[in-house]
């Protein structure tokens, strides 16, 4: 791998996933299976996918918010509502794309998604009532 994707991989990982222990990433349970089939994925993804301009991290995350509320993927939904947090994603943003999710996958997925923000805004100290 060319060095600079490989610093680019590493950059990008580190900004969106830095508050996720590192066992509850993707990438650790991938490198059980296979170290380098999972840097091959990793690569794919964050290096080259995860950081290209067109849209911003943001505009980004919102969109994979929206696809796994849809899709019920609570785990990584929880991934990337941190990484939509630390890229700058407002808790009232993250929330909203949830609401909007109620027409695209039922009132179920959207009570779910919003109850893994809750979590995950309690998780990072952000949650008040």
């Amino acid at each position: 791998m060319d060095e600079k994707l490989k610093e680019r991989t590493k950059k990008t990982a580190q900004m969106l996933f830095h508050t996720l222990d590192a066992d509850s990433r993707g990438y650790a349970l991938w490198r059980q299976f296979d170290k380098e089939l999972a840097k091959e994925i990793s690569t794919f993804f964050v290096g080259k996918l995860y950081s290209r301009e067109v849209l911003s991290q943001k505009q980004r995350e919102l969109c994979a918010l929206a696809a796994l509320t849809v899709l019920n993927r609570e785990s990584e939904l929880r991934a990337h509502i941190h990484a939509a947090r630390n890229v700058g994603a407002t808790r009232e943003e993250i929330a909203e794309v949830i609401f909007q999710m109620l027409v695209y996958g039922g009132a179920p997925v959207m009570v779910e998604g919003l109850k893994i923000a809750q979590q995950v805004f309690q998780e990072r100290g952000e949650w008040t009532t």
